[in-house]
């Protein structure tokens, strides 16, 4: 009997026409927003307030994660489940032997933070597999496999994920993971595609 196993790592977000509208007003309420924080940005650079520019900058990124979709950068297969953001080495090809540990890496972006009354940021993330052969057809999978959850006490952008996938009982040929991730905090949800090979 084929058998899937799969465990998980993770390292250190009325009418039509007034729903329109209001889509709309939001839209320009960020827009304006952005171009306060950016105004503040260009003057304390040329100002060399440094701090100050600091913070407008980091207001502007704010902005633009609270109005992104979710999206997952960087994805790719890498060496080992023990990475942090931008630091992890990058596998070479994508292919494996059946029984292998493989790690997928991505960088989420666009998440929610929520503020808890303490003071601290709380954000996290689920996530559904499936696995498919090179025709389509669903191998396995599982939902909420995945259920991260972090705190912090800064707004942090600089966020990403390491699944750790294990699959054995599988002949040799081409498969695909499809991962989808969901926010904790909103309705935001992606999904990736990642081809590999069992040799």
């Amino acid at each position: 009997m084929k058998e899937i196993l799969v465990c998980w790592l993770s390292v250190l977000l009325l009418s039509a026409g007034d729903t329109e509208k209001g889509i709309n007003k939001t839209a320009v309420e960020a827009t304006d927003s952005f171009e306060i924080a950016f105004s503040q940005f260009r003057s304390s650079m040329e100002e060399k307030d440094y701090i100050k520019a600091y913070e407008s900058l980091c207001s502007s990124i704010e902005i633009f994660w609270k109005e992104s979709p979710l999206l997952l950068n960087n994805v790719q297969f890498v060496n080992s489940g023990d990475n942090s953001f931008g630091i992890y080495e990058p596998k070479e090809g994508n292919t494996f032997t059946s029984g292998d540990p493989i790690y997928l890496y991505m960088e989420p972006i666009g998440n929610k933070l929520k503020r808890n009354p303490i003071g601290y940021y709380e954000f996290g993330f689920t996530a559904d597999f499936t696995l498919e052969d090179e025709k389509g057809k669903i191998l396995g999978g599982q939902k909420e496999f995945a259920s991260l959850n972090f705190k912090s006490w800064n707004f942090n952008t600089e966020i990403s994920l390491t699944f750790t996938y294990t699959f054995t009982g599988f002949d040799k040929g081409k498969y695909k993971i499809v991962t989808t991730v969901k926010d904790a905090f909103s309705d935001k949800k992606t999904t990736v595609e990642n081809w590999f090979y069992i040799r």
